[in-house]
């Protein structure tokens, strides 16, 4: 062993092309976060709400095995859809992973922030 750690994985939101790095176990909906992204959710994370749920397009298999509490929440969404469903803020990524998710976007600078050219 290197030592190394791990090298981050893309995660790729669908139908924006959105692109950033997670970190290997890292949520997708935090490493959106930590990236700039706005991420729709409205119980911040806790898996209650189902709100961030993602429809998984590619390498479903380079995220977390999903807890019980997931599988139940999801368990609905999955049988409308018939697609791999996911939370956001419940998966975690250990390698390039494609999603669906519409709503996600650049958070604003909060007032004061902004960026002014000479």
């Amino acid at each position: 062993m290197s030592g190394k750690p791990a090298p981050a994985a893309l995660v790729t939101v669908r139908p924006s092309g959105i692109e950033f790095a997670a970190a290997p176990g890292q949520t997708i909906m935090s490493a959106a976060l930590a990236a700039g992204y706005r991420w729709p959710t409205i119980c911040g994370g806790m898996g209650d709400c189902l709100v961030c749920h993602v429809e998984v397009l590619a390498h479903a298999d380079h995220l977390s095995e999903p807890a019980e509490s997931e599988l139940r929440a999801v368990r609905e969404l999955r049988s409308r859809s018939g697609t791999i469903v996911r939370l956001a803020c419940q998966a975690g990524v250990h390698g390039e992973v494609a999603v669906l998710k519409r709503g996600v976007r650049l958070r604003a600078r909060p007032t004061g922030q902004e960026r002014h050219e000479l």
